[in-house]
């Protein structure tokens, strides 16, 4: 039996956290929400993921700085940063940081969203 690919999404938005976490349960992904950097930074250090998606603007830490503890950590942990603000600096620091991809939000569809994700899992 093939074991089940496990996501972290982080993000303060409950709606978004709702709906990508649905969608992706229903592609057969076990999914696990935070809603704060702070929480994040804690479950990674007791659960293993394939693969987290991290939004840059969090309560609490930025989202870069979550990102930078989840790499001091787990180097080769794969981590997907999403915002709805676009921002060269916080694109070229995320990606230096070691982020896969870079998202801009409001997602145009979710099946966008999946092709992105299988990608890394």
């Amino acid at each position: 039996m093939t074991k089940k690919a496990k996501v972290l999404i982080v993000d303060d938005d409950l709606e978004l956290l709702s709906t990508m976490s649905r969608y992706l349960e229903l592609k057969g992904i076990e999914v696990v929400t935070k809603g704060s950097g702070e929480e994040a930074a804690n479950i990674i250090e007791t659960e293993k993921f394939n693969l987290i998606i991290l939004d840059i603007v969090l309560p609490g830490a930025s989202g870069i700085e979550i990102l930078k503890t989840i790499k001091a950590k787990k180097p080769d942990q794969k981590v997907i940063v999403m915002t709805a603000m676009l921002s060269i600096e916080n694109t070229i620091a995320a990606l230096r940081e070691g982020a896969v991809e870079y998202l801009l939000k409001p997602f145009s569809s979710m099946e966008y969203i999946w092709t992105v994700i299988e990608e890394y899992l």
